[in-house]
């Protein structure tokens, strides 16, 4: 029997062992993602800024955007099982060198080879899914777990990580990889067959190694310029300026090469068609607006000064709402409800999480009071999420529906870090304006400042303090309050933005008519992404 005729999975595997398998695969590609679900415990752990670590997670990112396009090709000819174990190898060995090297360079190393094997592992996930898709039905239904599984892999991560934290030490996340690592090399020995393959085996001529390496190099540059653009100050840094003229040229070359190429590493002529360009839009502007959330979960433990243990509710709650809605919202892409009514009612339920928000957002209250609201965020993440995606895959041509695929996650990618660098634009912006008005405030009540100094001193003196301690402590207590006041001052103000925009993007999605009747074409070729 031909090696691509032997099934995959062993005989005695049944169906749903192997979606079982299929599942603890495409968790565990994701797991690297879990090392940022504490930014500041990394910060700590490494001696690191806040910048740093959202380039981390921009190299791991984007490395595993660049080799899915590769992958493509790849997975076609090495056995899976065989690719699956090479994949789980690198990362346990990655796990192993961060665990008893400490540095902060060869961390973000291992995430680029981490993002490798993320992109090898899901492309397995992927052409294992695939097969068993007969029918739109399922082809939808499967489309919403494994968006799902991706929607809900950080905050599931950053559960774990909460644990780890709270009993050891970040350095113990490495451990923990490397355990999920041999659990799942144990499985994969167990249950899939060595000489099975996807298909029959394909040389690896004509790849376009050359093109992966310009792709890589544009995207690990973009993602340098959105990250430090703004702690470098923009063009004002010569080191932006010229990375920015060689991003330039690279992406010359690299469109060049691709339109030249008989088989290039991505056909661009999908972006000729209208509908699939208008759903990118769409992608990038909902990862816009999806990033906002790291301002939700340092409120919570900046001002109401959360034990991470505390904020597992406030995840839970987003998990919660993701699959709900992910669930329901299959159901009403199969009864073929309007794709772009579904989108204006997520981006319409995630105003309703901002406005909530800003309401509730002050120097006072409690977790509970935020359950609500992040459960909202969750339910329009899940809904927005399935129908951009299904909306874009749709309108592409059959001939090129992977390519598809792989501009998607591009659009993501540049969405996701686009967020980071409007996020860290605005924030700086929002501070700044509300430290202003603080300080023309304080200038007018100056007369009743020492009062009130003099009351919290008071209070230190009351509590047992002395008085050169009352005098200190009770300075740092009023600066710390004021720092409070600012930073719920400029979330609010933030969100108050972020609420703008979504009403802009809600009217302009009203306007168009020319995609008020799109008709989904699920095909079997199209790609998720």
């Amino acid at each position: 029997m031909q090696a691509h005729k032997i099934p995959i999975f062993k005989s005695w595997v049944s169906e749903w062992m192997a979606r079982s398998v299929i599942f603890a695969i495409l968790m565990s590609s994701l797991f690297s993602f879990a090392f940022y679900g504490s930014p500041v415990t990394a910060m700590g752990f490494y001696g690191i800024q806040a910048t740093d670590v959202q380039y981390g997670m921009v190299v791991i990112y984007g490395s595993t955007v660049a080799f899915l396009a590769l992958d493509f090709r790849i997975v076609k000819y090495f056995a899976p099982r065989e690719y699956l174990l090479l994949a789980l190898a690198v990362n346990a060995l990655c796990a192993v060198v961060c665990f008893y090297l400490r540095d902060w360079t060869l961390f973000v190393f291992c995430q680029f080879l981490q993002g490798i094997t993320c992109a090898l592992m899901s492309g397995i996930v992927l052409q294992l899914i695939f097969p068993r898709l007969q029918s739109v039905r399922a082809r939808v239904i499967a489309y919403s777990l494994l968006y799902g599984s991706i929607q809900i892999a950080v905050p599931f991560y950053s559960i774990y990580i909460s644990v780890i934290i709270h009993f050891f030490d970040f350095n113990w996340i490495f451990y923990g990889f490397i355990i999920v690592v041999i659990m799942l090399t144990s499985v994969v020995l167990l249950t899939m067959n060595s000489k099975a393959r996807f298909t029959r085996k394909i040389p690896l001529y004509q790849v376009d190694w050359i093109g992966y390496l310009f792709y890589v190099s544009f995207i690990l540059i973009v993602g340098y310029i959105l990250v430090y653009g703004r702690q470098l100050g923009w063009f004002d840094s010569s080191l932006i300026s010229t990375l920015c003229l060689v991003n330039l040229i690279i992406l010359s070359l690299f469109i060049n090469r691709e339109l030249k190429l008989k088989r290039p590493l991505i056909n661009l002529q999908i972006f000729r068609t209208k509908n699939f360009v208008i759903g990118l839009l769409l992608l990038f502007t909902f990862y816009i607006f999806k990033g906002s959330t790291g301002l939700a979960y340092g409120y919570l433990e900046t001002i109401l000064g959360n034990h991470p243990l505390s904020t597992i509710p406030i995840w839970i709650a987003v998990i919660a709402g993701t699959v709900l809605s992910m669930f329901i919202i299959s159901r009403f892409v199969l009864m073929g409800y309007n794709l772009i009514r579904i989108i204006i009612v997520g981006f319409g339920l995630m105003a309703v999480y901002y406005a909530y928000m800003i309401l509730f957002v002050s120097v006072q209250g409690e977790t509970a009071d935020f359950l609500l609201p992040m459960f909202i965020y969750g339910v329009a993440t899940g809904i927005l999420f399935v129908p951009i995606v299904s909306f874009a895959a749709s309108s592409a041509p059959s001939k090129i529906a992977v390519n598809a695929s792989l501009i998607g996650i591009f659009s993501r990618f540049i969405g996701f870090t686009a967020s980071l660098a409007l996020n860290n634009e605005l924030q700086l912006f929002t501070k700044l304006s509300v430290r202003e008005k603080v300080r023309e405030s304080l200038t007018e009540i100056s007369a009743q400042l020492p009062v009130t100094l003099l009351d919290i001193q008071n209070q230190y003196i009351n509590a047992g303090s002395d008085m050169y301690t009352s005098k200190t402590a009770s300075s740092g207590y009023f600066n710390q309050m004021i720092g409070q006041q600012i930073l719920a001052r400029a979330i609010r103000d933030y969100y108050d933005l972020m609420l703008t925009g979504l009403i802009f993007v809600i009217i302009i999605l009203l306007l168009l008519p020319q995609i008020q009747h799109v008709v989904l074409r699920l095909r079997k070729g199209n790609v998720p992404y």
